[in-house]
């Protein structure tokens, strides 16, 4: 049995989720998230709630733990205007007749749910079928500032490791 370890980030892919929590298949719906600024990359599970019940009358303990979120958290680099208009909403203007467009945010951000893969250097992917990318703006306006998008992705379904998967966006 080969030693199989985890460890970088090569990519993230997301797909629209389907109506039927399954995750979608291999092929042309999966897109890639868009550039991950370095070192910012995290999945982690919160704390559950957790319950101990203890006997009056001798030594037994039950305890009761409660469901995980999982959550990857991360920051999207320098994104164009069709992924913010992927994940914040809004449309891309092209009326101004000068080759130039332009993107309005919306006050609020449109529910959609995305089923996402995330591909590391080596080892196990991981995914979830529905999950809510919450995205938000962070422009850093000085001479080394970049505009990045700390995204908070929340699992809305189970956590998926898949030690054969490959490419996602490969039939």
């Amino acid at each position: 049995m080969p030693i199989l370890s985890t460890m970088g980030l090569k990519k993230i892919y997301v797909a629209e989720a389907l109506a039927d929590g399954t995750m979608p298949g291999n092929g042309e719906a999966w897109l890639d998230l868009g550039d991950v600024y370095q070192e910012t990359c995290t999945l982690k599970d919160s704390d559950p709630e957790t319950t101990t019940h203890k006997s009056e009358t001798s030594k037994k303990k039950i305890t009761m733990v409660g469901e995980t979120d999982t959550t990857v958290e991360l920051s999207l680099m320098d994104p164009d205007l069709e992924l913010m208009a992927r994940y914040f909403g809004g449309e891309i203007d092209n009326k101004g007749g000068d080759g130039k467009r332009k993107w309005k945010r919306p006050k609020k951000l449109p529910y959609k749910e995305w089923a996402l893969w995330i591909m590391p250097e080596e080892g196990l992917f991981i995914g979830c079928p529905t999950t809510r990318i919450i995205p938000k703006f962070e422009i850093n306006y000085n001479s080394k500032g970049i505009c990045l998008v700390p995204m908070k992705i929340e699992f809305q379904a189970e956590l998926e490791a898949d030690e054969g998967m490959e490419d996602p966006t490969k039939a």
